[in-house]
């Protein structure tokens, strides 16, 4: 047919025809004219190419690699392969196995001289098709096939890729092409920057067996290397996660010691395109949304008791959001930025837990001072931590009545006419042996209600200041400091600074013995008023703090908040594993920010002000 098609054009342009194709002319017009002449679609081919098939394989060696006109000058041997991956969907990625699964057509074309014949030799039949399972099934294999193996492939080409027919031309040319699965081990570039990446796999393809001495590697089709299926219906992806969004497909030559001889190899570069989208309501905006309602304690009454629950609540969703995000990334030790954001989430809403904690620590405090008796730190922190409220006129800590009426008696006698306070535990051996009245038993036992009323901490013993207070309430002729002076020496030698219950009734019949009762009752209700009071200007102050802390933090951790997310949302983070050199790293890599990411991170405070 062709030869026919080539005469009758020569014939139309007016060209001079030799008396060989004046022959073949009058020799193709009698066949058509007889119904003798069979081509590719003629009822004829069938029997034509099984004698075709039979002619070409009898003398056939299916390992030798087939002469051709190679492309290459250092060796004229073999073959030139031409490649072209074409890729219909994908499949599948495993992040945490480092694997991909494509759906593919792999095609490759060559030349087998072997192969070729006289098409008017046979019926005028152009192509035939032979067996080709492939390499590794020889008996299912009737040519000679190209040596080409994914190199990184998590299983063979053999067992991922259906066997299919080679077609082979006239010429001698063969296409071979099967669909499949390319089972790829992957060495991911781009996840660092989850769920905002773009994942970067390479494929490489390269002779096994055969070196570029006897089969070379060219890139076939427009594109060369690779092409889109974008004909049939079912290509391409729908309400999938990853979408190939970009190829590059290179080729360059190896050398190894074992073999003097190049090697070229095809690299095939596929960037996956991620759905961002789902990530970004999925985990990104509630994770925004907890960390922002998280900072509503700060508007929160310290009365209100759920107000710590609340906070924890949110720390306990932050976790449990982290652990989903642990389903999507691998177990690795680089920093994703998803790690980077989860754990700002994190230190935020925990810091709004621990300022919740603060606030109502100190709105029920009713002490003094924050820190405890037994601790001694230098002065500044001390006054730091310690009440400093403007109390305006005389505490529970000195006595105004005997202040008052040490003032009065000081203009109507002198000092000597007071009564004296012994220096020694002389009071207790006189009264003994004596008879005790009944006022004097109810007294006795006022002293040991009184240590009970007295030791609030319930642990047997009473601080020498404590009672010195208590002391200077009752003992209206005495000042803190002669009352503190006195008791020190009474006190003083059993070297240390509380008493337990048996001294301090002991101390009272000394101090309190000649003392009605009606008026130690009245001095002790008298100190517990002034204690009860201080108690509570000490909560009003502390209180006034932690109000003081929750009006702060409404502006400064939101704002602070905005500021850090702003950064981290125009952070790009990268890494070096798609150049093939770098080894595996951990904690943060390479991060950089963009122009207009450095501007909005620096006008969000002022903004935010």
């Amino acid at each position: 047919a062709a030869c026919f098609k080539e005469v009758i054009h020569s014939f139309i342009k007016g060209r001079t025809m030799c008396l060989k194709s004046v022959v073949q002319l009058a020799f193709l017009l009698l066949l058509q004219l007889q119904g003798g002449v069979a081509n590719d679609s003629s009822k004829k081919y069938s029997s034509f190419a099984t004698d075709l098939r039979s002619q070409l394989l009898e003398p056939y060696d299916k390992v030798v690699p087939p002469p051709s006109e190679r492309l290459i000058n250092y060796s004229k041997a073999g073959v030139d392969v031409g490649l072209q991956v074409r890729f219909f969907k994908v499949q599948q990625v495993d992040l945490a196995h480092g694997e991909m699964k494509l759906k593919v057509w792999v095609r490759m074309a060559w030349t087998d001289e072997r192969l070729s014949w006289d098409p008017l030799a046979y019926g005028n039949i152009t192509h035939t098709f032979f067996l080709a399972a492939g390499p590794t099934f020889p008996e299912d294999t009737e040519i000679w096939l190209p040596d080409l193996q994914l190199f990184n492939a998590h299983e063979g080409l053999s067992l991922t890729l259906e066997a299919a027919n080679a077609q082979v031309d006239s010429n001698g040319s063969v296409f071979w092409s099967r669909p499949g699965v390319l089972h790829t081990m992957c060495k991911f570039s781009g996840l660092v920057a989850f769920p905002f990446d773009n994942l970067f796999c390479a494929m490489e393809w390269g002779g096994w067996t055969l070196s570029s001495e006897y089969q070379g590697i060219y890139l076939m089709g427009d594109t060369p290397g690779y092409d889109f299926s974008e004909v049939e219906e079912t290509a391409g992806t729908s309400y999938q996660e990853y979408v190939i969004s970009e190829v590059r497909v290179s080729k360059n030559a190896i050398f190894y010691a074992a073999h003097p001889a190049p090697w070229e190899i095809v690299k095939f570069e596929i960037t996956l395109g991620r759905a961002t989208f789902y990530y970004i309501i999925m985990i990104v905006f509630p994770s925004i949304l907890i960390t922002v309602l998280s900072f509503g304690v700060f508007w929160m009454d310290p009365q209100i008791g759920e107000r710590l629950s609340f906070g924890i609540t949110l720390v306990l969703v932050i976790e449990v959001m982290k652990g989903t995000v642990a389903v999507f990334v691998p177990i690795c030790g680089e920093l994703l930025w998803v790690d980077l954001f989860m754990m700002v989430n994190l230190v935020f809403c925990c810091l709004s837990l621990v300022e919740t904690m603060l606030v109502l620590f100190l709105a029920f405090y009713t002490e003094e001072s924050l820190l405890p008796a037994w601790m001694s730190i230098p002065e500044w922190p001390k006054k730091l931590l310690q009440s400093n409220f403007q109390y305006h006129g005389s505490t529970y800590q000195s006595c105004g009545a005997g202040k008052m009426y040490r003032s009065l008696m000081k203009n109507k006698t002198d000092a000597s006419d007071f009564p004296k306070i012994p220096l020694s535990m002389t009071r207790v051996s006189n009264i003994a042996g004596q008879s005790i009245s009944t006022s004097d038993f109810a007294k006795l036992i006022f002293f040991e209600n009184l240590f009970f009323l007295l030791d609030k901490d319930a642990d047997g013993i009473l601080k020498i200041a404590d009672v010195v207070r208590m002391m200077s309430f009752v003992i209206l002729t005495m000042d803190d400091e002669h009352c503190a002076m006195e008791i020190a020496r009474v006190a003083q030698a059993r070297g240390r600074d509380y008493l337990n219950r048996d001294e301090f009734i002991q101390l009272c019949v000394e101090f309190l013995w000649t003392t009605t009762s009606e008026e130690i009752q009245i001095g002790v209700t008298n100190y517990q008023s002034g204690r009860n009071h201080r108690q509570k200007c000490a909560e009003d102050y502390w209180t006034k703090w932690s109000r003081a802390i929750d009006s702060r933090a409404q502006y400064w951790i939101p704002s602070i908040y905005l500021m850090v997310m702003v950064v981290v949302m125009n952070l790009d983070f990268t890494d070096s594993y798609r150049d093939g050199t770098s080894a595996m790293f951990e904690g943060p890599g390479p991060a950089q920010m963009s122009a207009t990411g450095v501007v909005e991170s620096l006008i969000t405070p002022f903004v935010g002000a």
